[in-house]
């Protein structure tokens, strides 16, 4: 070799010598015998491949998604981490009789936010993910007026009710009440900002805004109880100036167009468009949120305020997983969309049964975690409370979960599809059965009977829901060439 470089010329050792440092990246430190070369002058830079693009198309799908699933499951860590911080906090410092009245206040949020989410954001999803995708910052702004103008009303309508339940009701729960109005259009605009970073598949921006909601709201309610001023109000409105301050910080990152018609799009015809896909998931919204809170609301009838906190006290148990359960669904619902769009219904049908299998395992592995450490987590959580319940009730409370499961894929799946009024059917059957067989326990059982009834009412959801998808979307065959329009990162390879 060594006979052979010396036989070569000096012009033909030059493009040799310069292919070896190329290929092994390596920088060149020889001095060059050329007297008319500058050796002072730098190599050019050499571009890295990144990491992610030396993967298989496999791996790298699973390593691309696994991240933005973790981003998701962060996100829906911290946001649901400080509600259920809040609650654990609330139900632990305050008397039962008094969280009762911050639970009646908390289930009528829950109705609002419901009514939201199917008016502004389940729409704003679906189709900013979809159709108006290449124009979503200018849909995004149109969005958010309707947001005001819905949340400003509503909240509005609570602070009158709250003043008129103050003369024959509870005064802690008028007052309750009464902040709640006044905090809605803040609380909902973090929940609307937040969803806007899921369009985007952009979660690592709303696990940011999550981290400012959590500390916010944790340091202030250590506040109001160290001042001793700590009341259901008080928490409420303390959840209001958090999510302002989450709400700000995310609008600024996604720099909404404020104009009444940008990019071709017109409030009127988005208008349009949201009411025609979110009536029927407005006409779900009272099924669903009667299928859990409809029992806050009756058991003080029946069994005082008391029994109210103790029913959300058991609830809260169940949370951290149907908080992960939520995230996980936050983020399968684009991605179905996208999967109907370019893939077809066999490759969403793939979709919808890993992630349910997935889902479930995790909801029975907390199941389990849940019924050995029932007791020092209860004696944990609330300093002693409750105790009375760590049997049957705890059992019940784990089973939530699994059920949960499989409504948030096939839920999912069906809003895809851009049919909530299969969704709509599903929870008016499943709230009958709340309606009916849940108050009669109710009545008789008091807390064990409610969250019996409510275990069967969400099973009967799962059932009427997973009937509906097989009849509405028979089997189909995939299209081979639609999987080669799919932009990469969207499916997972063949």
């Amino acid at each position: 070799m060594r006979r052979l470089w010396c036989a070569l010329s000096e012009h033909e050792r030059k493009p040799l010598f310069s292919q070896r440092c190329m290929s092994t990246d390596e920088t060149p430190t020889l001095i060059s015998t050329d007297p008319g070369e500058d050796v002072s002058a730098p190599s050019p830079p050499i571009r890295e491949v990144p990491w992610t693009k030396r993967l298989t198309p496999r791996l790298a799908w699973l390593v691309t998604w696994g991240t933005k699933g973790s981003l998701a499951l962060t996100d829906q860590a911290l946001f649901a981490g400080a509600q259920f911080a809040l609650n654990i906090l609330l139900a632990r410092w305050l008397a039962p009789a008094e969280y009762g009245a911050f639970a009646v206040a908390y289930a009528v949020y829950l109705l609002a936010t419901s009514a939201h989410s199917a008016l502004i954001v389940e729409p704003m999803i679906v189709f900013g993910s979809g159709r108006y995708f290449e124009k979503r910052r200018s849909y995004f702004g149109i969005a958010l007026r309707g947001h005001w103008l819905l949340t400003v009303s509503g909240g509005l309508l609570l602070f009158l009710a709250g003043a008129a339940f103050a003369r024959f009701y509870s005064q802690s729960v008028a007052e309750a009440l009464c902040a709640l109005g006044i905090v809605l259009p803040l609380t909902l605009l973090a929940e609307l900002t937040r969803r806007a970073f899921y369009i985007e598949m952009q979660p690592g921006r709303a696990a940011i805004g999550g981290t400012i909601y959590f500390t916010s709201v944790i340091v202030i309610v250590l506040f109001l109880h160290h001042e001793q001023i700590l009341t259901p109000a008080a928490a409420i409105i303390g959840m209001g100036v958090a999510a302002a301050l989450t709400a700000a910080m995310q609008l600024i990152w996604l720099r909404v167009l404020w104009y009444h018609k940008s990019g071709g799009l017109f409030a009127k015809d988005i208008a349009l468009e949201h009411w025609k896909y979110g009536r029927w998931v407005l006409a779900a919204t009272f099924p669903s949120w009667t299928l859990l809170n409809i029992y806050y609301l009756v058991l003080p009838a029946w069994f005082g305020l008391k029994a109210a906190g103790e029913l959300k006290a058991m609830m809260n148990l169940s949370n951290p997983a149907r908080h992960i359960l939520a995230a996980f669904g936050a983020l399968v619902l684009p991605l179905m969309v996208r999967h109907r769009e370019r893939g077809g219904l066999k490759l969403m049908r793939r979709t919808l049964c890993s992630t349910t299998a997935i889902l479930v395992a995790g909801a029975a592995c907390y199941l389990v975690f849940l019924w050995f450490l029932r007791v020092q987590i209860i004696e944990l959580l609330y300093a002693g409370k409750y105790l009375e319940y760590s049997g049957l009730p705890v059992l019940l409370v784990g089973l939530v979960p699994l059920v949960t499961a499989c409504t948030v894929t096939l839920g999912a799946a069906i809003s895809a599809y851009e049919r909530p009024d299969r969704v709509f059917w599903a929870n008016a059957v499943a709230s009958a059965i709340a309606v009916s067989l849940g108050l009669w326990l109710t009545k008789d059982f008091g807390v064990i009977g409610a969250l019996a009834g409510y275990l069967a009412s969400y099973s009967a959801l799962a059932c009427v829901l997973w009937l509906l998808f097989r009849r509405c979307f028979p089997k189909a065959p995939l299209n081979p060439d639609s999987m080669h329009n799919t932009p990469s990162g969207l499916n997972a390879p063949a």
